[in-house]
């Protein structure tokens, strides 16, 4: 019962007789006289209030440095110029770290010596390492250099871990964070040790020195270069690759600044440096940046250390027709001085001339991969012998990139490293570094993600939006209704040549079935597993040759969810690209692919009572996205045009099925709207198309309903009880009682009388006499709004009735609903136990059936009992596993009482800080609702609670038998 009179808590509990206050200890939830005037608007303390003078602030962190800006600049100024690679590796693992994970100081303020602390480490380094050799370094050094560089890699997984949580979980993960936080100043505390530092870094002195010698090194270091080359170029012999050709081949790209791919090309250099005979394969589709990472690594330090400027050769493999011009290429490219007349020959006798180690970058490999096997008089010749030979040569390093997934041998152990699209940040990044003025838009994530986070489509699209000065919001809306076309030409072209190197190739051409099963996935924005391939491509005759295909052009992408299941994709910049191509986007794949997901639907079709429900959900959960996108995609004008007119009434009850699915799980009104709409302009006179109509807005007000979108749950379900009553046949009847009796549940959600409820109710009642499974609901219905009217005892024993009837029709689904109503009755009776025992029994059985809203109740009904009991540490384990829940479904009501109760709990045990983050994230999800007394009350309890919470934290506590006062939480 709670402690302010209003009657429900809880998705129900929101009108409540006065509670047994003896049962909770705590405070009286009463204003007391220093309540009157807490700040009600702001939960805040300002550092000027009389409340906290006096009081000092947590100091930042044990060390009087911190690594601001200035710390930053200067040690940025250092990257890849310390004498060992390792040491350049560390520091820019550590700027990284220094610059990224500022969100993990809501979790625990102290985080902030984690840079100081990284800062402090970085300048040690720096100072010790500036001016001297890397023969002058003792092995001790460079051991403790590479031991940082290990536990700063560490750092930055658990950090990225902790930052990657839902804001709301960090409730319940702080404890577990705070170590992690604290095992990771414990590393770098023991990396201090190492260095054995026994100075204090206050006052910047070091930061001075640093920026001293820099300014004498940069005047310096142009006149060194000049005479090192002079010196070089004339003790160097003349080699064997020395040869000129008439051959006019492109020079290798110049670097670029890459983002995100950092690691990837230190990992590939040391791959390149450190293993003996290293084969290693940049593997992804177009647009990821292979080429660029490939001469990165090239130009990469550690490269350098081991091969010489005029032993690393770009080989353009693109153009590449048959392999005697792979040949002339590679020949060209490794400027083979030898001319026998025997090409391979030649080539082969220039890499074994010296022992000197060599590097080969092999650049969009797949082209010559791809030419056509030569046979003369000589023999067979393919280009994969002839990397065949080449790997032969044990100081022959090979690079190669390839639009492919795979590169397989049975010659060559390649190393395989896949590229995928860059983080979310570093997408952001190149995005704002083209088009700064985009930085802060609210629409660039979401136009970063419809580019796939892919490199080059991000380059692009940021230089368009600079050329067309148009905000991320419009260029994003563009994307989606025109995708390439949507770019000026000259970037279009780009695009488009990137993506057609792939689509339009040799392989793809020669395989129908490629281009067919290419047509469906491209119509499926989240992939689909291989099990779900035989809905999705019925009509497809070969689909492993197809799918083979797919991955040697890198057209489509795998995740692998399983270790039997792997998830194919296309990236959504080339399903762009293929829903503007006719062949890809004809009425005839359109067709196959709308008929295909109806039939999905409906061969799952099932409500949470049949036992096929739980494993139907589970199905329908791994294609919801492609589903949604798909019927969304239907239109009245399209049906007729896809030869689906005569079949609309089958895609309509697909539609419906579909929503129905959603309401029960996780509610989105888009798709029943889009319907509606469809239907309106139907024959409004046909029966069958009214039918739908009243379906459609009885599942449209469940949906509203389960939103907490209660006014309109009401107009909607009002709707379909009229156009039922029109329809008038017996199952129209029933189906208009159904739809009653969820009007009597949003009326109550409102505050309706109890009264007007009954009439309704008994209304229902009347409508679902003939059907034994109805009548029983209505009599649920009739029990809920008994305790809804202040009598739980008739209520209880009405209940029972009603449970023991929907047992024995084995209705499981409703029973557990009727139980969460009985829980209701026995709280307000003071059964506690009771309350208990049946929330764990409702507990399993909506476990057992997925009914994951059901199930959040329950749980939230579990961590009432705790906290009656005093039992908050239970309450806090319980409560958590009813967020993931609530969130899940999507919930809001149940989301804000959840995260009330974790920060009452928190409270209650002392602990402020998750007081604190419980209310604050409880109060913004109340303030997100409407403006229903019981919303406003939730509200004005966190604001008053986490006002009590800041005094305490300020110093100023307020106990009484150990408990900070704070207000009761609907308990009920």
């Amino acid at each position: 019962m709670a402690s302010d009179g209003s009657k429900h808590s809880g998705p129900f509990s929101f009108l409540r007789r006065k509670p047994d206050e003896r049962k909770i200890k705590s405070k009286s939830t009463r204003p007391s006289k220093k309540e009157a005037n807490y700040p009600k608007d702001s939960t805040v303390l300002s550092k000027d209030s009389p409340l906290t003078a006096g009081v000092e602030p947590p100091s930042a962190g044990t060390y009087a440095f911190e690594a601001g800006k200035q710390t930053i600049e200067v040690l940025q100024r250092f990257s890849n110029a310390l004498p060992i690679p390792c040491a350049n590796e560390v520091l820019e693992v550590a700027l990284h770290l220094m610059t990224t994970y500022e969100d993990v100081t809501k979790v625990e303020e102290q985080v902030k010596d984690i840079n100081n602390r990284i800062g402090c480490l970085m300048l040690v380094m720096v100072d010790g390492l500036n001016g001297k050799d890397a023969a002058s370094l003792s092995p001790q050094v460079i051991r403790d250099i590479e031991q940082l560089g290990i536990d700063l890699r560490a750092i930055q997984k658990d950090l990225a871990r902790i930052t990657s949580q839902s804001r709301w979980l960090l409730i319940f993960f702080k404890d577990a964070n705070k170590e992690i936080i604290s095992a990771c100043l414990d590393r770098l505390s023991d990396a201090l040790q190492s260095f054995q530092v026994t100075r204090a870094i206050s006052d910047g002195n070091m930061l001075f020195n640093i920026q001293a010698r820099l300014e004498s090194m940069n005047k310096v270091t142009g006149k060194m270069a000049t005479q090192v080359n002079e010196v070089y170029n004339w003790l160097k012999d003349k080699n064997a690759h020395s040869g000129q050709s008439n051959l006019v081949l492109q020079e290798m790209p110049i670097p670029i600044h890459l983002y995100g791919r950092n690691a990837v090309v230190s990992q590939i250099a040391r791959i390149l440096t450190t293993k003996p005979r290293p084969r290693v394969g940049i593997l992804g589709a177009g647009g990821m940046g292979k080429t660029s990472v490939a001469v990165a690594v090239m130009e990469h330090e550690l490269v350098g250390t081991k091969y010489q400027e005029d032993h690393r050769f770009w080989v353009p493999c693109v153009g590449i027709t048959s392999p005697i011009m792979f040949l002339q290429i590679l020949s060209k490219s490794l400027r083979v001085s030898q001319d026998t007349g025997a090409l391979l020959k030649d080539i082969l006798y220039t890499l074994k001339s010296t022992q000197e180690p060599r590097l080969v970058l092999l650049d969009n490999l797949e082209t010559a991969l791809s030419s056509p096997e030569v046979v003369s008089d000589g023999g067979r010749l393919s280009a994969e012998e002839i990397i065949d030979q080449l790997a032969i040569i044990p100081h022959v390093s090979i690079l190669a990139t390839i639009r492919s997934n795979t590169l397989p041998s049975d010659t060559i152990a390649w190393e395989l490293i896949p590229l995928e699209g860059v983080a979310r940040e570093d997408a952001r990044a190149i995005f704002t570094s083209i088009c700064p003025k985009a930085s802060g838009h609210p629409s660039l994530d979401a136009l970063l993600e419809a580019l796939g986070y892919m490199p080059y489509a991000v380059t692009l699209m940021a230089k368009h939006a600079v050329k067309s000065f148009v905000e991320p919001g419009e260029l994003l809306a563009e994307w989606k209704k025109s995708g390439t076309k949507s770019l000026s030409t000259d970037l279009r072209l780009k695009m488009d040549r990137s993506i057609e190197l792939s689509v339009e190739s040799k392989a793809m051409v020669d395989n129908p079935n490629a281009q067919q099963l290419l047509a469906i996935l491209s119509k499926l924005p989240s992939g689909t597993n291989q099990k779900h391939l035989k809905w999705w491509a019925k009509t497809v005759d070969h689909i492993s040759s197809a799918i083979a295909t797919l991955n040697d052009t890198a057209l489509i992408t795998q995740r692998q969810e399983g270790v039997l299941s792997p998830t194919f994709f296309v990236l959504p910049v080339v399903q762009s690209y293929l829903h503007e191509n006719s062949r890809y986007n004809s009425p005839e794949v359109n067709h196959l692919v709308i008929e295909a997901c109806c039939r999905f639907v409906l061969d799952h079709k099932s409500s949470p009572d049949d036992k096929e429900f739980k494993a139907h959900i589970q199905e329908l959960d791994i294609e919801k996205t492609n589903i949604q996108a798909i019927f969304l995609g239907v239109t009245a004008n399209s049906l007729p045009e896809l030869g689906l007119a005569q079949n609309a009434s089958y895609v309509f009850e697909a539609m419906l099925t579909f929503s129905w699915y959603q309401a029960w799980t996780r509610g989105n009104p888009e798709l029943l709207n889009h319907l509606l709409e469809i239907l309106s302009s139907l024959n409004t006179e046909d029966e069958t198309t009214l039918r739908h109509i009243a379906e459609a807005h009885f599942c449209l007000g469940k949906t509203y309903q389960e939103l907490g979108r209660h006014t309109d749950a009401c107009t909607a379900i009002d709707r379909a009880r009229t156009e039922f009553s029109k329809l008038g046949t017996p199952a129209d009847i029933v189906r208009r009682g159904h739809a009653v009796l969820c009007l009597a549940e949003a009326w109550s959600f409102l505050q309706l009388p109890s009264k007007s409820i009954e009439d309704i109710v008994i209304e229902a009642q009347e409508d679902l006499k003939s059907d034994p499974k109805g009548s029983a609901c209505a009599l649920v219905s009739r029990g809920f709004n008994y305790w809804y009217g202040e009598n739980p005892e008739v209520g209880l024993k009405t209940l029972e009735d009603a449970k023991k009837s929907l047992e024995e029709l084995g209705c499981t689904a409703e029973v557990v609903r009727c139980m969460l109503y009985m829980m209701r009755c026995n709280a307000s009776l003071g059964f506690l136990s009771e309350r208990l025992r049946i929330a764990q029994e409702a507990l399993l059985l909506a476990k057992s059936i997925g009914t994951d809203n059901f199930a959040s109740e329950a749980l939230w009904n579990l961590s009432c009992c705790h906290i009656r009991m005093g039992q908050y540490d239970e309450a806090l384990v319980i409560l958590k596993e009813s967020l993931l829940t609530a969130e899940r479904v999507g919930s809001p009501l149940t989301i804000a009482q959840v995260l009330e109760l974790s920060g009452y709990a928190y409270g209650m045990k002392r602990d402020l800080l998750g007081g604190r983050l419980g209310y604050e994230e409880a109060k913004k999800a109340y303030s997100e609702m409407g403006p229903l007394a019981y919303i406003t009350e939730g509200l004005d309890r966190c604001r008053y609670n986490l006002w009590q919470i800041e005094i305490a934290e300020g110093g100023h506590v307020v106990v009484e038998d150990g408990h900070i006062e704070l207000r009761v939480p609907m308990l009920d």
